[in-house]
């Protein structure tokens, strides 16, 4: 079960779960961007997530009750965003401004969530590490997807792990800093988040019977949870 997960991450004080997202390492490699077979991100400009009225779960339990109704890639995991206290405003007004539907991000960021807080979150989980992130109109964009990481290594001389994501929140912190401070990338108000995951297979709906003839290529998983999932 993931509630028995042992946690080898400490969270600071003053982190607020934004919320928990359910998808599957991506391969990313392009111009401009690291290279990475394993790329966690909570960005729906790089990855395909888990979507039921909206990408995002308040619970645990809300997340894994939905990956019941789908059928998942054995790569799928569970993640929360957690994001600092003091980057918070930006975010709730970037969301505020959008006039778009996020109960659960408005719900924990404004503080009536009623979840778990940050520091109880990550009991079960260990932090993959940090990105930069800005949201625009329903979508969460990621610093990756604006072309920043090129003039990001060269200015800032930051990195990036096995999972496209920077290693600390100091590292973060500057590239948000930085981006903000720029006026070529999307309108965003970019801030600090670390993901955290649930290293262990998630329940899902299970795929169709074997026939025993040669499989065709898989669809992207995405494709398959549109094409299974249940109104």
């Amino acid at each position: 079960m993931i509630e028995d997960l042992p946690s080898d991450v400490a969270v600071a004080d003053g982190m607020l779960l934004a919320g928990y997202f359910v998808t599957a390492p991506e391969r990313l490699a392009g111009s401009g961007l690291p290279r990475t077979a394993r790329l966690v991100t909570a960005s729906e400009c790089l990855s395909d997530r888990l979507s039921q009225d909206g990408a995002w779960f308040a619970t645990v339990r809300e997340a894994l009750a939905a990956c019941l109704l789908f059928q998942l890639p054995a790569q799928a995991r569970l993640y929360a965003l957690l994001v600092p206290s003091e980057h918070a405003g930006g975010f709730v007004a970037d969301i505020h401004a959008a006039g778009t539907d996020e109960p659960v991000l408005l719900a924990h960021l404004n503080g009536r969530g009623g979840g778990e807080p940050a520091r109880k979150v990550a009991e079960h989980g260990h932090e993959l590490g940090w990105e930069v992130l800005g949201y625009d109109y329903g979508l969460l964009h990621s610093w990756l997807c604006n072309d920043l990481y090129d003039d990001g290594v060269l200015s800032l001389g930051v990195g990036t792990n096995d999972h496209g994501l920077l290693p600390d929140r100091e590292a973060a912190e500057r590239v948000a800093a930085w981006a903000n401070a720029r006026g070529d990338t999307k309108p965003v108000t970019w801030f600090p988040g670390a993901l955290i995951e649930w290293d262990t297979p998630i329940e899902s709906r299970p795929g169709p019977a074997t026939t025993g003839t040669e499989p065709s290529a898989p669809q992207p998983w995405w494709r398959r949870i549109l094409q299974l999932q249940v109104y």
